[in-house]
């Protein structure tokens, strides 16, 4: 299963450097426009396409598929470190500063400050000019510090180089609660898989009939109804 990159890469780096842009973020860097100021409408777009590509449609932090809504509303850019900050402000148009994160992890992160006192002072974002309180999009990877298990349970990785970042973030995130609202879902995946699983039984010993046949397609249907609307 693709859970989306272990360490981004700013692919979307191409994107910030178009010329048409470069008024308007130079108008956001003076405070003279905010973040949703219809003039960076189009940089906007364009990452969001781009984060969502790389990531490969799935939230950084809970590596769950983030849907498409017609006003993005499960979906945010993210920065992470809060442009909200005066500090940080300089970096809300950096390569490795955004990412694309899922509304509830949005919601969750908030405006907590993810850089330590060398990185609040620090002229330049990049590896060695700080260090950072949850693992970073773009000098970690994801994947040799966190393991996620079937029914969205999350682990720090044994031996995990990045150990303190990560529990951190798991813990600060609250993602053990995911496993408790992707329960019920998970539950009726497992009466389909037995469902199969029967069908395939029935099939073998040469004892599938027009009714077993029709009672377990409509058992499976209606599981597939259920799921539907969760």
């Amino acid at each position: 299963m693709n859970l989306g990159p272990g360490r981004m890469l700013p692919t979307h780096r191409s994107a910030l450097n178009r010329r048409q842009y470069r008024k308007a973020i130079r108008l956001y860097r003076q405070g003279k426009i905010q973040w949703a100021d219809k003039q960076l409408a189009g940089i906007r777009t364009d990452l969001r396409k781009s984060l969502r590509a790389q990531q490969v449609e799935r939230c950084y932090f809970c590596r769950q598929l983030v849907y498409q809504e017609r006003r993005n509303a499960c979906e945010d850019i993210e920065h992470y470190l809060d442009k909200a900050k005066p500090r940080y402000r300089k970096w809300a148009f950096s390569p490795v500063n955004l990412t694309m994160a899922c509304h509830p992890c949005n919601m969750q992160k908030g405006s907590r400050d993810l850089g330590d006192a060398a990185m609040r002072a620090s002229k330049s974002l990049r590896t060695g000019s700080g260090s950072f309180k949850w693992l970073h999009p773009y000098f970690d990877d994801f994947h040799l510090n966190i393991e996620v298990h079937p029914g969205w349970i999350y682990a720090v990785k044994p031996n995990a180089p990045r150990a303190a970042e990560a529990t951190a973030m798991l813990r600060d995130l609250e993602l053990d609660q995911i496993k408790r609202i992707q329960k019920t879902a998970q539950r009726y995946h497992d009466l389909i898989a037995r469902a199969v699983v029967v069908m395939n039984k029935l099939i073998e010993r040469n004892e599938i009939d027009r009714p077993r046949m029709k009672w377990v397609t409509a058992f499976i249907a209606s599981i597939n109804e259920e799921l539907r609307w969760m």
